[in-house]
């Protein structure tokens, strides 16, 4: 059968604010359409390798799986996915890792898991934290210039950014724990974003993200080349104790998470739409560790 498309619809136009209700009906458009999907799936697929088997997918999170303004890593998964294959991607862009697994949310993913009508799900991929961390709150996690020094080694509020990630793991750890009482041997893909440039630069009503925050905090007064890359520095470093943490839940085996390296891609501004998401290009980038870790981390066939 043809590839579905049930991902998020890329457009030209610029995204609109919607109501809850009107992302709640997009999202239940695209369960009604995996749904309907589903019974084109090859009855022996399990029993194929991982790099020629039809996949089917479970997606969520944030704008990096749903980003209205071009395609995203889900767009190119399911591009580089075997013919065939289903994503049902419930993310949307703004949502944070809190908002995503608040009640409603984890009640909708447990129904998904357990309701035989979407078929057994191969992997669930998961892209959440960023919107938690960054925005007008991630000045709560810097320290002022002056205070320290100037030295950017020390740009970080650490007790403050161990609060908010301490959070952030909680979400994913309910993901988790989700996962294991309705589909317990279906591994989760996790991702860290990638090392985004503080430009000031928003994109439709959203952002700018970073700069803003940096800028009140005396880690950038303009926008010259050196005050970018100051700033870039200290965005990784924050992005690099976000990966620890990530990388810590991977570790534990009991957790079935797979750690998806994609920080490190991108190595250009010209790789970047706006402060927080990447061109349509860098997003194709961003899928290829997704599908390679899909090849390698699979089960093996079932015989």
């Amino acid at each position: 059968m043809p590839a579905v498309d049930i991902s998020s619809s890329a457009g030209s136009t610029a995204p609109q604010k919607l109501a809850s209700d009107d992302i709640a009906r997009e999202r239940q458009k695209r369960i009604d359409q995996h749904q309907a999907a589903v019974a084109g799936l090859p009855a022996n697929r399990e029993q194929t390798p991982a790099a020629t088997r039809v996949l089917n997918l479970l997606a969520d999170g944030d704008s990096w799986f749903d980003y209205p303004l071009s395609g995203d890593i889900i767009d190119g998964v399911q591009a580089g996915l075997p013919q065939g294959s289903l994503i049902l991607n419930l993310a949307h862009y703004g949502d944070a890792t809190t908002q995503l697994l608040g009640v409603q949310r984890r009640q909708q993913l447990a129904d998904l898991m357990r309701d035989k009508s979407h078929g057994q799900f191969d992997a669930i991929l998961f892209s959440g934290g960023g919107d938690d961390l960054v925005g007008d709150q991630f000045r709560l996690w810097l320290n002022d210039a002056a205070a320290v020094g100037g030295d950017p080694a020390h740009a970080i509020n650490q007790d403050a950014l161990a609060g908010i990630l301490s959070v952030v793991r909680a979400a994913y750890l309910d993901l988790i724990a989700t996962r294991n009482a309705y589909a317990g041997n279906v591994p989760i893909f996790v991702h860290g974003y990638d090392y985004a440039y503080p430009t000031n630069q928003g994109v439709c009503w959203l952002g700018p993200w970073l700069y803003p925050s940096l800028n009140s905090r005396g880690w950038m007064t303009g926008l010259t080349d050196e005050d970018i890359a100051r700033g870039r520095g200290i965005v990784t470093d924050f992005l690099a104790r976000f990966r620890v943490m990530l990388q810590a839940l991977a570790a534990d085996p009991y957790n079935r998470v797979f750690y998806v390296e994609t920080q490190g891609t991108l190595k250009s501004r010209g790789d970047w739409a706006n402060e927080l998401h990447p061109t349509e290009a860098g997003f194709t980038r961003l899928a290829q560790p997704f599908l390679q870790a899909l090849r390698t981390k699979l089960p093996p066939p079932e015989v």
